[in-house]
């Protein structure tokens, strides 16, 4: 297989992703609330209360771990022929695996495994890599998923 050549590719801002995982956690809860008051026959005022609440608190929890698991500022991702690297406004940031944890086409869930610290989960879309996209998708349909090897090629 051909090596892709290099691309740097802006990474999403996961804020709609962020929205999604804290609405799905508030609704999970308010399921989860209405089925233990049906079950318990509370009076409907007290299946009410407690549905909110119950949607309150894991919205809350919610939120919490999108912010944690997809931050902010995003930063790029870089492919410079050989290795894959994440640049963020606290420098660059080489990579020893890259995966492609789902592929939906147009959106990308990536799992970054840096050299130090700990795995990221980034999101790409075609809206954010604008131009970069397709080169992007070449980059990583070629050389995700690998290990860099210790002199810094892709796939031994």
């Amino acid at each position: 297989m051909r090596a892709a050549p290099p691309v740097e590719a802006a990474l999403g801002s996961g804020r709609a992703e962020r929205m999604l995982i804290t609405l799905l956690h508030g609704l999970a809860g308010a399921l989860l609330a209405v089925w233990s008051a049906l079950h318990a026959e509370w009076p409907v005022g007290g299946l009410v209360l407690a549905a909110a609440l119950m949607a309150a608190l894991l919205a809350g929890m919610g939120a919490m771990l999108a912010r944690r698991t997809l931050p902010v500022s995003p930063g790029q991702l870089r492919w410079d022929g050989q290795t894959w690297s994440m640049v963020a406004a606290a420098g660059v940031q080489p990579l020893q695996r890259l995966v492609v944890a789902l592929d939906l086409g147009i959106w990308v869930l990536l799992r970054l495994h840096p050299v130090h610290g700990r795995t990221a989960w980034r999101v790409s879309g075609a809206g954010s890599a604008r131009t970069a996209w397709h080169g992007l998708r070449l980059a990583l349909a070629a050389h995700a998923g690998a290990a860099n090897s210790a002199d810094g090629g892709g796939r031994p």
